[in-house]
């Protein structure tokens, strides 16, 4: 399903695959935000720069993403704050505060019509819930100490009932596929290559060698920009990978929220508008989980809708979309030089704010390529040794490995192959082998094996993006075990259709 970023003009262009061998100074995996902000900074910082896409320009998660850019890290400074410093909650805003501002300056540089405007960010705790108001207050505080411009306010200019808010003027929106579609034309005209439909199906960081399913490119460094780093990285097991919902939707009656709106309660939701030639959509996310340990898929959808039904007065429903974010342990994202692995830069960790650390995360990598002066002292390396900020989310999310290895490979679902229906997916046990079967539409089966070549853990159907997904750390794959997304370089192996 396609998120609300499509509506209007299509990609500006189409970049060819990868068809030969290149020598390259720097390799880029990933054309999101992240990668193609890399990109043109060190290709106008001289550099040969080439940048291999698995599927299309800003596809991935910077296309699936919310579109609001905010200084603040979403409603965890004050976590920050407490884990680490005063010091560095002031870094965190300082860094995030260059991101947006490079976003900006792109925007207007490259005259990227990606709707780029200027908006008040808020925090919001529902009414008389002491506890909401009390995190409320605490993130006041904390942004109050980094610098934020800040108020505390009762109520906010949004349809459903509120009580505490904090508001920070000045922050941002805009379509993030419309600005990753016109940077890629910038970094173009820089100098630098783009590649799409060019999957990564393996890494030399010894002989820093990037190969693709059609050629391969030779580099100096290499740039892991796809979400979470490709392959095995000990990063994965301090991150905690987990699955949001988004929808559109047009009003009948009644006001479209200007601002981006954060809604705390037992349910979170985010609230914004989006204006495209001529129309208005609401957009809202929430619904948070787990990956492989949700509902069915609809079902979060239809809470979403559900919420909107409440609160605003609904003439359609548009788009439904979903994307994964990776929760770091220590709260911070992981940028810059890769632990372990020569050459290799990495940018993950970002929770769900991606949009602006992906821009801050070129500003630090093309920086340390660059042979520049670190910027904010690198705080974010990869390579910090935090055990004792991240020991219980640690422990919690390596538990949490280990149960889905008991569960999934003790459990399976009962009954045959020949027993799912059409457009169903399942892993069932079959001669002493998990197995992902699919049955498309016209019948036809498709035989997996249910085993992640990542880490192998075994896989979970997706009913509604009808994708197979890993619940350890978030590959996902399609329904003829093609890589979409995630850590994994090899597909789900084939199977014989057996009954």
């Amino acid at each position: 399903m396609k998120s609300v970023w499509h509506v209007g003009r299509p990609q500006e262009r189409d970049f060819p695959p990868l068809y030969k061998d290149e020598q390259v100074d720097v390799a880029v995996i990933g054309a999101g935000i992240t990668g193609l902000s890399t990109a043109l900074l060190l290709a106008e910082g001289g550099k040969r720069v080439a940048v291999v896409e698995a599927g299309r320009v800003g596809g991935g998660a910077t296309g699936n993403s919310t579109g609001n850019l905010y200084a603040n890290p979403g409603s965890s400074l004050s976590t920050i704050r407490r884990k680490w410093s005063d010091e560095v909650a002031h870094t965190v805003v300082a860094a995030r505060r260059a991101g947006i501002d490079l976003i900006e300056e792109s925007a207007k540089r490259f005259n990227i019509d990606c709707q780029f405007t200027r908006r008040p960010w808020y925090l919001c705790a529902p009414p008389d819930e002491p506890e909401y108001a009390a995190q409320v207050e605490k993130e006041y505080e904390a942004c109050r100490i980094a610098g934020l411009p800040v108020h505390l306010e009762r109520g906010a200019p949004v349809s459903v009932a509120t009580g505490e808010v904090l508001r920070i003027d000045d922050q941002a929106q805009f379509n993030p596929l419309r600005y990753t579609q016109g940077l890629a034309v910038a970094v173009e005209a820089a100098g630098g290559k783009i590649y799409e439909e060019s999957r990564v199906i393996s890494i030399d960081t010894d002989q820093g060698v990037v190969e693709t399913n059609r050629a391969r490119l030779h580099a100096e460094h290499i740039v892991h920009a796809t979400h979470t780093p490709k392959g095995i990285s000990v990063l994965q097991a301090e991150m905690m990978v987990y699955r949001e919902y988004g929808i559109s939707a047009r009003l009948r009656e009644g006001g479209y929220p200007e601002g981006s709106f954060w809604l705390l309660g037992q349910a979170f939701h985010s609230v914004r508008s989006y204006h495209v030639d001529g129309q208005d959509y609401l957009v809202v996310v929430g619904e948070k989980h787990k990956t492989g340990q949700g509902t069915e898929v609809e079902v979060h959808y239809e809470n979403l809708r559900g919420f909107v039904r409440r609160h605003f007065a609904v003439d359609s429903f548009e788009h439904a979309w979903s994307a994964q974010q990776f929760q770091p342990a220590d709260q911070l994202p992981y940028i810059g030089r890769a632990p372990l692995a020569p050459r290799s830069y990495v940018a993950t960790g970002f929770k769900a704010d991606g949009l602006v650390w992906g821009a801050t995360a070129g500003i630090v990598i093309s920086d340390l390529i660059l042979g520049r002066d670190e910027r904010w002292g690198g705080l974010f390396s990869p390579q910090r040794f935090t055990p004792l900020k991240s020991a219980k989310q640690l422990l919690q999310e390596n538990l949490a490995v280990a149960e889905h290895f008991v569960k999934d490979y003790l459990g399976g679902a009962k009954g045959g192959i020949e027993e799912l229906r059409n457009g169903e997916g399942r892993v069932v046990s079959l001669e002493g082998e998990k197995l992902a079967v699919y049955r498309d539409e016209n019948g036809r089966l498709s035989v997996l094996s249910a085993v992640c070549p990542h880490m192998k853990c075994v896989v979970h159907w997706n009913a509604d993006d009808r994708q197979w997904e890993c619940p350890c750390h978030g590959s996902r794959f399609a329904t003829d075990g093609r890589i979409l997304d995630g850590p994994a370089l090899e597909p789900l192996e084939q199977r014989a259709p057996r009954q």
